[in-house]
């Protein structure tokens, strides 16, 4: 199938995985330049407000998830609770993390920033690993395919532009942190 969404949305997973490389960086930045540090984790938050939570978790609250609980074949609701839980607590996360840096405790604000992104990484292997596999199982070929255009139309919706400058703007980050 040329149009699949469950690819769509490993390929996002794998973007925002790769902000771990970043999290690691941001760990030297923290002591040694502090003001340089507020200003990455700034862009990095930002990165996961808008594309994490902005594209890629509302792609999945407001089109799979809900096809997934309406489909008279799919049994497991408790697991589409669990992860919705997991998106709002790590919108809560973020809050924590700017919280800890605009009151100056970058050490604090770099330790919940570690610990975000390891349950990040573990809700993204649970999506990976399970949900996105009942999707792929469950779904037809042309529910897969409605379910990619509807994907495409969130994109559209929230602007494209914006989507391939937190792309770009992750990759820059990345390159201007030393480490």
């Amino acid at each position: 199938m040329s149009h699949n969404p469950v690819k769509t949305l490993m390929d996002e997973h794998e973007f925002i995985a790769s902000a771990e490389t970043i999290v690691r960086k941001l760990k030297n930045l923290c002591e040694s330049d502090p003001e340089a540090y507020r200003e990455a984790l700034d862009k990095l938050l930002d990165f996961f407000v808008r594309y994490s939570d902005g594209f890629h978790h509302h792609k999945e609250e407001e089109v799979l998830f809900p096809q997934m609980r309406d489909h008279p074949g799919f049994m497991l609701g408790d697991i589409l609770q669990e992860l919705e839980e997991h998106h709002d607590a790590f919108r809560e996360f973020v809050q924590d993390i700017r919280a800890a840096a605009g009151s100056g405790e970058f050490k604090g604000a770099q330790d919940l920033l570690e610990k975000y992104m390891e349950q990040l990484l573990d809700h993204i292997a649970i999506e990976n690993d399970e949900l996105f596999i009942m999707a792929e199982n469950l779904f037809s070929s042309d529910e897969l395919e409605r379910m990619y255009f509807l994907f495409e139309d969130v994109d559209a919706e929230l602007g494209r532009a914006q989507k391939e400058q937190l792309v770009s703007g992750l990759k820059e980050l990345e390159n201007s942190i030393p480490g």
